[in-house]
């Protein structure tokens, strides 16, 4: 297994309808903070979304050309407030009751874990308790997730 730099990752080359071909980046995962209809709303009652926190930490760690960041609008599982999506190498990991800057630190930390593995890791001891399940897959232990069918 290669070992890519915190900074590097392929360019390919995409031919859209115009036919005009463009590079675009291809990346090792990408990090949804929710800041939607309920995260982050402490009008509501709700713990505010550590925002600044995760811009900051994720342009410090120089991964932002391996590992992407957006601000979403709602994710859907209201809920859960406060709500963070990551994907790496196309497996999901869903977090909810992210409201501080210890907890930003402990999800970089896992990202750069993998980054540095190449490859996806399941979520360390430190998030498990915040990791919950968002969709039915035939991999995923469904004996906790509580679906009725």
């Amino acid at each position: 297994m290669s070992q890519r730099p915190f900074d590097q990752s392929p360019i390919h080359h995409v031919a859209p309808v115009d036919g005009d071909l463009k590079e675009i980046r291809i990346q090792d995962g990408h990090l949804f903070v929710c800041l939607g209809c309920c995260c982050g709303r402490v009008d509501k009652g709700l713990p505010a979304v550590p925002l600044e926190e995760f811009k900051q930490q994720w342009k410090a760690r120089g991964i932002r050309r391996r590992f992407h960041l957006t601000i979403s609008g709602c994710l859907g599982p209201c809920p859960l407030a406060n709500v963070v999506l990551i994907q790496f190498h196309g497996q999901s990991v869903w977090l909810h009751s992210i409201n501080d800057a210890e907890d930003v630190t402990l999800i970089f930390d896992y990202v750069e874990r993998m980054l540095a593995a190449d490859a996806y890791l399941d979520p360390p001891p430190s998030l498990s308790a915040r990791h919950f399940q968002r969709y039915l897959v035939d991999t995923a232990d469904q004996s906790e997730c509580c679906v009725e069918r």
